[in-house]
């Protein structure tokens, strides 16, 4: 599973530099992505403009948008749509 996530991370990321460079989103959006074997709980970025984002920046929650592992970045304070 390992290598599946960090696929997903990797994919995310880029789904969030593709849409930043097709103008659908500007600063402030993004993209989440449900976990491939936890139906309860999503990945996402941390708070970032969406051309920035790498792997290492998907961070994974809860449906009610709880950080999995303590976070000691900034989270998206819109997280909760996604959940």
């Amino acid at each position: 599973m390992p290598d599946k996530l960090a696929e997903l991370h990797y994919e995310l990321a880029l789904a969030n530099r593709i849409l930043a460079n097709e103008n659908v989103f500007d600063a402030f959006g993004h993209v989440s992505l449900r976990h491939p074997e936890d139906p309860n709980r999503y990945l996402l970025s941390r708070s970032r403009a969406p051309q920035l984002v790498e792997p290492a920046d998907i961070l994974e929650f809860t449906l009610d948008s709880k950080p999995v592992t303590p976070p000691t970045v900034q989270l998206y304070s819109e997280r909760v749509i996604h959940g």
